[in-house]
């Protein structure tokens, strides 16, 4: 027996991730520095970074998405995100070097909110924004939390050095040891 499948242009989108979280709107988000660590606070979602290879995957992916995301955004004056069963909430740490930030887009016509999203995947975490003012949110979170990595790790240039071109060192860099304290 063959089975014939039809193939076609419009393949759903796989996504793998540990945690994800939908936003719309302007939300409350905070990143502050903590116990050798940054931490990062947004509806539903706590992400603690403790290595700076991470934090600066996700400032440059979420940089770079600024003119995908005023063109994505255009016209749409407020996004909506899927209502779940009940109130989800997680935690996600990210301790060691991930891939670069993946940055997908989908217009209303092929978004499960009829929306416009923008998707970026970072070491597990996947965040989705659905208008523009969700999206500088974000923006302004993940800045912080790599100006505050910068300060963190002596190998991570300031947010003003990258924008003249100047890059990270990551061969010479390790995640912060604990100490377990004797009680």
């Amino acid at each position: 027996m063959h089975l014939h499948l039809a193939p076609t242009d419009h393949r759903p989108l796989t996504v793998r991730t540990d945690l994800a979280v939908h936003l719309a709107g302007h939300h409350e988000a905070h990143a502050v520095l903590i116990a050798h660590t940054v931490l990062l606070t947004m509806p539903s979602v706590r992400v603690r970074v403790a290595h700076p290879q991470p934090a600066y995957e996700t400032y440059k992916g979420w940089a770079s998405a600024a003119d995908r995301a005023t063109q994505l955004f255009a016209g749409t004056k407020s996004g909506a995100v899927p209502v779940p069963d009940g109130q989800v909430s997680g935690h996600l740490r990210l301790d060691r070097p991930v891939p670069p930030a993946v940055v997908e887009s989908l217009p209303a016509k092929l978004s499960p909110t009829r929306t416009p999203q923008l998707r970026i995947s970072v070491g597990g975490l996947l965040t989705v924004v659905t208008d523009m003012a969700a999206f500088t949110s974000q923006l302004n979170l993940w800045t912080t939390a790599y100006r505050h990595a910068a300060r963190r790790w002596s190998n991570l240039p300031s947010v003003e050095e990258l924008a003249v071109g100047a890059l990270p060192r990551f061969e010479d860099t390790e995640a912060p040891a604990f100490i377990p304290v004797a009680a």
